[in-house]
């Protein structure tokens, strides 16, 4: 028998006889007196007929306003649940609904009560039942300007801190504004806010004066709102400037692209409850953008650096500032399709990174095309437990499987272990996971599942349901670059966007409180992006929270470092991505080198069913010249096994045996 199934038989005997309790914070036990949470089927706000602008406002429109108003009701407890988002031709919103209110059979045998099991589901049918029903959680409109795009995004700011709703200024008979504000036998909703004069006309001009400050304007009519956003709102202290989006404004109106969904107007939801704030700007100061091509060189660039910068000093530099959302790469700021900039997809990603890195950011990467979610706001209110423990492997049950030799060192094998990504991104984990958890193949090979643990923030139920169901063969780890998106160095000084102070502790301490509860001690993988690789310092600091070990961007060298446990803690540079199983046998078995010792090889994948890693496994074992030299092993047993290596070579540093 191999070492794997041995391994295989042991692990499975462990997590059956081996009790982990996880460790409550209390009674999670539905009440049947509970009070009834709402239901409202946006599938209708979908589809989209593109040849018809006024069809396009009107979906855009009501999902904005709809999204905003749950975030507002959802702000103290769960009240308000939309169904909305489609992914891998599911009703996603609607399986989760349907997951979260049925009993759970837990993985060690017991059965629990659904979160929201004995809770009235109470269905409301037309805008203006919603409307009705919520009529305390807001208190009038904030009217923006579709003639200067961003305003959207200041307006949606706007509307979390004063309890508003964002209406586009549209005359037109039965727009939106018309039936909300304007007509006398509508809502007659009061205008408590606006981004527009009163007769119409832009309030931001990119001439003279931004209005109602003493700046002059940067020259462009979209980035001037932004200026104002941050002297009303940002300086004032009436924003939570820990909670960011960055989305897609009214660009969106002129390129709907794609599935109406990737808007991402259903995403806003969280940021609206906590009161958070907005933005979309292009991270390049080489080139104007093609949603403002006008402007003078360098305007988004230094207001997507002035926005992040005032979220740093209105924390103090002491808080990490969550920005959800991606570079809208279809539609702006890219070399793709028609877009007609410059910079590639990924570059431009690494640079918006990178920014944020510099002060005390990180991303939660709602990137296309899974970019879509909805229901943040009501999900952030599940009980989460105080601790979820993983039971990982130790040195006495590697020698039990037969990994190590007489000597602890391990055996003379090609270790592979498979980063299980990409799962920086509440909305990637929220529409992968109906078809990928529940894939029958899932729990026969060890699979690391790179969810980063802070999308528990965005996704609380559904990361409880992951632990409370693993097989012996489901690990966690985090994925790119801890509790979030990062480029670390960032953090370091020199930070070249920014020049600010050493921010790196603050980022282990953000990432610490997370490791803790989820148990993870280890990142799956570093992103380094444009910034410089993690030097033997920074990785040395970082294994504070990761003291397991850490899969690092580039570099020819793996080894260990010192750790602040009086330990070393192993690192390795990602080998390569794989894309699909036969492409992956071949990597993978083309990197096995005989005649050399232990080897340690980590590939990546992205969005793989566990049916596809099973079959990846298969391939590579049935080689009848190298598949019997490759052992798949769990990420902890991988930097495990590493560890052991470095302390049997006596060296720090050696060559990654290729």
């Amino acid at each position: 028998m191999s070492s794997y199934f041995k391994r295989a038989i042991l692990l499975a005997f462990l997590f059956l006889s081996y009790s982990v309790p996880i460790v409550k914070s209390g009674e999670n036990v539905p009440s049947s007196v509970q009070e009834p949470f709402y239901y409202y089927d946006m599938a209708y706000l979908r589809g989209i007929d593109r040849s018809d602008l006024a069809n396009i406002r009107s979906v855009w429109d009501e999902t904005l306003l709809i999204s905003t108003l749950q975030g507002l009701v959802n702000r103290d407890s769960a009240k308000l649940f939309v169904n909305f988002v489609q992914g891998y031709g599911k009703d996603v919103d609607q399986f989760w609904l349907e997951t979260f209110s049925k009993e759970l059979h837990c993985s060690d045998g017991s059965v629990r009560d659904g979160w929201l099991q004995h809770r009235k589901r109470v269905e409301l049918k037309s805008l203006d039942e919603l409307l009705d029903v919520f009529a305390d959680s807001y208190k009038g409109v904030v009217l923006y300007d579709e003639t200067v795009p961003s305003t959207v995004n200041v307006a949606l700011t706007i509307a979390g801190v004063e309890n508003l709703l964002p209406v586009r200024y549209d005359v037109t008979p039965g727009s939106l504004y018309d039936r909300l504000v304007a007509s006398p036998e509508g809502r007659c909703l009061p205008t408590l806010a606006r981004l527009i004069n009163e007769n119409g006309s832009p309030m931001f001009t990119g001439k003279g004066k931004i209005p109602e400050t003493d700046l002059d304007s940067t020259g462009s009519v979209k980035v001037d709102p932004y200026y104002w956003m941050i002297e009303k709102y940002f300086k004032t202290g009436k924003v939570n400037l820990t909670e960011g989006g960055y989305y897609l404004d009214t660009f969106w109106l002129k390129r709907p692209n794609g599935a109406t969904q990737n808007h991402c107007l259903t995403n806003r939801d969280f940021i609206v409850a906590r009161k958070g704030f907005f933005f979309d700007l292009s991270p390049w100061d080489d080139e104007a953008p093609n949603d403002d091509p006008e402007q003078p060189l360098g305007a988004d660039f230094n207001a997507f650096n002035a926005i992040m910068r005032a979220a740093y000093e209105g924390t103090n530099g002491q808080k990490i500032i969550r920005v959800a959302g991606f570079t809208p790469w279809d539609t702006k700021y890219t070399d793709h399709g028609n877009v007609n900039c410059k910079h590639s997809g990924v570059s431009t990603e690494w640079r918006h990174a990178e920014i944020l890195s510099n002060y005390n950011g990180y991303l939660d990467a709602d990137a296309l095309g899974l970019g879509a979610m909805a229901n943040a706001s009501f999900y952030q209110h599940f009980p989460l437990e105080d601790a979820y423990p993983q039971k990982k492997p130790t040195v006495e049950n590697l020698r039990e499987v037969g990994l190590l030799d007489e000597n602890d060192r391990p055996i003379d094998k090609t270790f592979v272990a498979i980063y299980f990504g990409d799962y920086d991104s509440a909305a990637w984990v929220c529409q992968a996971e109906p078809s990928f958890w529940n894939d029958p193949n899932r729990g026969s090979v060890p699979i690391n599942w790179a969810f980063n643990p802070n999308l528990a923030d965005r996704f609380a139920p559904a990361f409880d349901y992951f632990r409370r169901t693993q097989t012996p063969n489901d690990f966690f780890i985090s994925g790119d670059s801890g509790a979030g998106y990062v480029n670390p160095m960032s953090y370091v000084k020199p930070r070249r966007f920014s020049g600010l102070p050493d921010g790196l502790n603050v980022w282990i301490e953000h990432c610490a409180q997370y490791f803790k509860q989820w148990d993870i001690s280890g990142i799956g993988f570093v992103i380094d992006g444009d910034a410089p690789d993690c030097d033997r310092k920074t990785l040395s600091r970082l294994a504070q929270c990761a003291p397991d070990g850490i899969v690092t961007h580039r570099g020819a060298v793996v080894g260990v470092v010192d750790n602040p446990f009086g330990d070393k803690t192993p690192f390795r540079p990602m080998n390569s991505d794989l894309a699909n199983p036969e492409h992956g046998k071949q990597i993978v078995l083309g990197d096995v080198r005989f005649d050399r010792g232990p080897q340690f090889n980590v590939y990546r994948v992205i969005l793989w069913s566990p049916t596809k890693l099973k079959e990846l496994v298969e391939l590579v074992k049935s080689d009848p010249d190298r598949g019997s030299r490759v052992e798949f092993v769990d990420m902890y047993t991988f930097w495990l096994l590493l560890k052991l290596e470095a302390k049997f070579l006596g060296k720090d540093e050696f060559d990654c045996r290729l």
